[in-house]
C-alpha cells in the first residue's frame, strides 16, 4: 500500500467524522421520517440483540420480539457472522457502527485505489479513484444503511481479485477470490452482492471472450479457477447464505413475489430529468462521484496509458447499470428482471453502484495518463496529481460529505415499547407475552429482546405472517399490496404500497377481521386515529387527550394455550382465513390443522383451560411448555411455523403442525405433559458442514499457491 492510497484513507474518515456525523440524533416526533428511521427501527435494535445473544454464549438464530417471530441469523442484514460485526461485543452499539463504518470507508479507499494500482495507475491516480468511490453518494450517503457500506467496500476487491485470476491463475488469487467473495456475502446486502456477482460476470466474460477470439482456445484453466475461486467463497458463507436461501424462499420477497410496479415504488430517482438536474444543480448524484470524475474519467481512453481496453470494458459495464436505473426510460431494468436473482430489486436506482465505481476507477486512471503525458515536463506529473486530487475532493467529497444526512454519534438511551407507552399516560402492566399493534412505523430506539410487537418485522417477514396481516388491514391474503390506484395515467399506482415489513401496519375499517387480532395473541392495540370500531370491541385504558390510543384486548388468545378439536386446514389461504374469522370458528376450543392426528376429534366439545398451558421458560431457540388436561388436545403457540423447529413431548420426538395457517400445534395425550421446542434448522447445520470443506480448500489453495512462489513458476 503506497503512502498517497494510505493517506488518503486516513483523510476520508477523518471528513466523514467531520462532516459527515454530528453529535447527538435530532428530536424527532411520532410519524416524523428522517435518514436514520430504518436504522433506529431496525438496523441498530438488530445488532444489540444480536450483541447481547452473543455475549451470553448464544448464538441468535431466531427472532421472537417481531412479528409472529423469524429467523434472525437467516435475515442476513444483520451480519451475525460477519467477523468486523463482533466489535459490538466489545463497544456500544452506535459507536460500534462509527467505528465499523469509518473502517470500511478506508477500505473502500483502498480496494478501489488496489484495483486501480493493478490496471497501472499511479499512487496518486490510486488514491483519486480510492477517494471519489469511498466519497461517492452510492457508498458514503448510505451511512444509515451499514450492510451496504461494508459490502460495497468489498466489490472493486471481487473484481480484482477476478481481473488477477485471468491474468495469472494461481492459488494465491484463488484464495484471494475465495475471502473477498465470502467477507461480503457474510456482511448482509444482498443488493450489493448481486450487484458485485453481476459486474464480475459481465466483465469477466468479456475478458475471457477477448481471448477466445484472439488466442483461438478457450482459457480453460482460468475458467476453472474463477469458478472454483467463487465456489470456495459461497461454501465459506455457506452458514450465512443456505438459512438466507430457505427463508427467501418463505417470505414475502420470495423471488418472483414482486411485481415491477412495487418494485419502482419511488418515481422521483429513477427520472432521467431528476438526474440530470441533480448533476447541474450539484456537481454530482447517486450514479456519479462528481464533476472532476466526469473530467477526468475520458482522460482514461484518450489519453496513451496502460490498459485502456479494461477501463472501457469497466464504463460500459456502469453505463449499462445506469441504463437499468432508468425502468421507466429505457428496457435494460426490464431484461434484468428476467433473471432469477435480480428479479426482486425494489430500488434499480441501485444499479448506479456500477457507474459510480466504473468512473471512480476511469478518474483515477484518468489522472495517471495526465501524469504520464506530462511526464516530460521536471515535476509537472506530480503537480497534475496534486490537482487532480485535490479538485477529486473539492468537486466530489466536499459536496457530498456536506449533503449527506449525518450519522449521530450519540442516539441516546434506547427506550422499551412499555416506556413509550407508559409515555402516553397509562401505567401499562401487560400479560409478559401478549403481543403489540402499534398502527404506522416506529421510529423509536428500542431495546433489544423488548415485548413482543408486530408492527416491528424484517424485510423477509414470513410469508404466512404478512399474509395474515394484511389480510386483516386490507381482506386480501398478500405479501405486498398495491393500495392507491393511480390518478396520472402514466402510471399504474401511487408510491406506496402495504408491505407488512418495518412496520408499515394499519387497522381496517370495520371489525370483519378482527379475529386475527386474536390469534397473533395481540393484547395491546395502538393507535393515533383509531376508526370506531375499535373503541367499540376493546376497553380503551390511554389517558384521556394522549397523542396515541391504547386499547386493551381481552379476547386475544394466550401464547400458549390447549384445544381439544382440529380441523383440517383448507387447501386455500383465503379460505382459511375466511374460515378462522367466522363465527363458525372458535380458536379456544378448535384448531386449524394441516393433518389432525387420529388422537384428536373433529367435534370434542371441551370447555377452554386459559390455565391449561403454562410457559416454564421462554428463550428464543428454545420454548418449554407444561400443560394439563383431561383429554388429548393440541397445544398451540401463537409463535411462527418455519422449518428447523423440532418438537418433543416429554423428552420423546413428537411431530410439529402448522397451526391455524401459521403458528405452531403439538399433540398431546390427557395428563400432565412438557412439551419442548426448539429451533435447530438443518440449513445452518449443512452450512456449517459446507464451511469446514471450504476452509479446507481455501488453505489448499493457499498451499499451492506458497509451492508455486518458491519454485517459481
Amino acid at each position: 500500500m503506497s503512502r498517497w492510497l494510505g493517506a488518503t484513507a486516513i483523510a476520508t474518515v477523518v471528513l466523514w467524522l467531520s462532516l459527515g456525523t454530528q453529535a447527538t440524533l435530532p428530536t424527532l416526533t411520532r410519524g416524523a421520517e428522517d435518514w436514520s428511521g430504518d436504522f433506529r427501527s431496525y438496523y441498530l435494535p438488530n445488532a444489540e440483540f444480536a450483541a447481547s445473544r452473543l455475549a451470553d454464549g448464544n448464538l441468535p438464530l431466531w427472532n421472537p420480539y417481531q412479528g409472529a417471530g423469524g429467523p434472525f441469523l437467516a435475515t442476513i442484514q444483520p451480519g451475525v457472522l460477519y467477523p468486523p460485526n463482533w466489535l459490538h461485543l466489545l463497544l456500544p452499539s452506535e459507536i460500534a457502527f462509527l467505528a465499523l463504518i469509518s473502517l470500511h470507508l478506508a477500505l473502500a479507499v483502498l480496494t478501489a485505489g488496489a484495483l486501480a494500482r493493478q490496471w497501472g495507475a499511479s499512487r496518486i491516480g490510486a488514491a483519486v479513484a480510492g477517494l471519489a468511490y469511498a466519497t461517492s453518494f452510492q457508498v458514503v450517503g448510505s451511512v444509515w444503511t451499514p450492510p451496504l457500506v461494508y459490502t460495497a467496500a468489498w466489490m472493486p476487491a471481487v473484481l480484482l481479485a477476478v481481473d488477477r485470476i485471468i491474468d495469472r491463475p494461481t492459488g494465491t488469487s484463488i484464495a484471494a477470490l475465495a475471502a473477498v467473495t465470502a467477507l461480503p456475502a457474510l456482511a448482509g446486502w444482498p443488493y450489493t452482492l448481486a450487484l458485485t456477482a453481476l459486474t464480475c460476470a459481465l466483465y469477466g466474460g468479456a475478458r475471457l471472450l477477448t481471448r477466445v477470439v484472439r488466442e483461438r482456445t478457450i482459457p480453460w484453466r482460468v475458467g476453472a479457477s474463477l469458478a472454483v475461486g467463487a465456489g470456495l467463497g459461497v461454501l465459506l458463507a455457506a452458514p450465512q447464505l443456505l438459512p438466507a436461501s430457505e427463508l427467501l424462499g418463505l417470505s414475502c420477497r420470495a423471488l418472483g413475489s414482486i411485481i415491477e410496479e412495487q418494485a419502482v415504488f419511488v418515481p422521483g430517482p429513477h427520472d432521467p430529468a431528476v438526474f440530470v438536474r441533480s448533476i447541474l444543480s450539484r456537481g454530482f448524484n447517486d450514479g456519479v462521484p462528481g464533476v472532476a470524475a466526469l473530467l477526468l474519467a475520458p482522460l482514461s481512453l484518450v489519453l496513451p496509458g496502460p490498459h485502456r481496453g479494461r477501463i472501457a470494458l469497466l464504463l460500459a459495464i456502469g453505463g449499462f447499470g445506469l441504463l437499468a436505473s432508468f425502468p421507466g426510460s429505457v428496457p435494460v431494468y426490464g431484461w434484468l428482471r428476467e433473471l432469477p436473482v435480480l428479479s426482486d430489486f425494489r430500488f434499480p436506482y441501485r444499479y448506479r453502484l456500477l457507474s459510480t465505481l466504473a468512473l471512480s476507477i476511469a478518474a483515477g486512471m484518468g489522472a495517471s495518463h495526465l501524469q504520464q503525458a506530462l511526464r516530460r515536463v521536471p515535476r509537472a506529473g506530480t503537480v497534475a496529481g496534486v490537482v487532480a486530487l485535490a479538485v477529486a475532493a473539492g468537486w466530489g467529497t466536499l459536496p457530498v460529505l456536506r449533503s449527506v444526512s449525518p450519522f449521530s454519534r450519540d442516539f441516546g438511551p434506547a427506550r422499551s415499547v412499555a416506556e413509550e407507552i407508559e409515555a402516553t399516560g397509562l401505567r401499562w402492566n401487560p400479560d409478559p407475552y401478549a403481543r403489540v399493534y402499534w398502527t404506522g412505523r416506529s421510529h423509536k430506539l428500542r431495546r433489544p429482546g423488548d415485548v413482543s410487537v408486530v408492527h416491528d418485522m424484517e424485510p423477509l417477514t414470513l410469508a404466512r405472517t404478512a399474509q395474515l396481516l394484511t389480510y386483516f388491514e386490507t381482506g386480501r391474503a398478500r405479501t405486498l399490496l398495491t393500495l392507491k390506484p393511480s390518478k396520472d395515467p402514466r402510471k399504474k399506482h401511487e408510491d406506496w404500497v402495504a408491505a407488512p415489513f418495518f412496520g408499515w401496519l394499519n387497522l381496517p375499517g370495520d371489525s370483519s377481521r378482527a379475529a386475527i387480532l386474536d390469534l397473533f395473541s395481540i393484547g395491546t392495540i395502538v393507535d393515533r386515529a383509531p376508526p370506531t370500531w375499535l373503541a367499540d370491541r376493546y376497553e380503551r385504558v390511554s389517558a384521556a387527550g394522549a397523542e396515541e390510543s391504547v386499547f386493551r384486548n381481552r379476547h386475544a388468545l394466550p401464547r400458549a394455550y390447549r384445544v381439544a378439536a382440529a380441523i383440517p386446514e383448507p387447501p386455500r389461504l383465503a379460505t382459511a382465513l375466511k374460515l378462522m374469522t367466522s363465527e363458525l370458528f372458535d380458536p379456544r376450543t378448535m384448531v386449524l390443522l394441516q393433518k389432525p392426528p387420529a388422537s384428536i376429534s373433529q367435534h370434542r366439545p371441551v370447555p377452554f383451560d386459559p390455565a391449561g398451558v403454562e410457559i416454564e421458560s421462554y428463550q428464543p431457540e428454545t420454548v418449554r411448555l407444561k400443560t394439563h388436561g383431561e383429554t388429548a388436545a393440541i397445544v398451540v403457540l401463537t409463535d411462527a411455523y418455519f422449518p428447523g423447529w423440532v418438537a418433543t413431548v416429554d423428552g420423546q420426538p413428537a411431530d410439529l403442525y402448522r397451526a391455524n395457517a401459521n403458528f405452531r400445534g403439538v399433540a398431546v395425550p390427557a395428563g400432565e405433559h412438557t412439551v419442548e421446542m426448539r429451533y435447530s434448522p438443518r440449513s445452518f447445520a449443512t452450512g456449517i458442514w459446507l464451511a469446514a470443506l471450504g476452509g479446507v480448500g481455501l488453505l489448499f489453495a493457499l498451499g499451492q499457491g506458497r509451492a508455486s512462489l518458491k519454485t517459481g513458476s
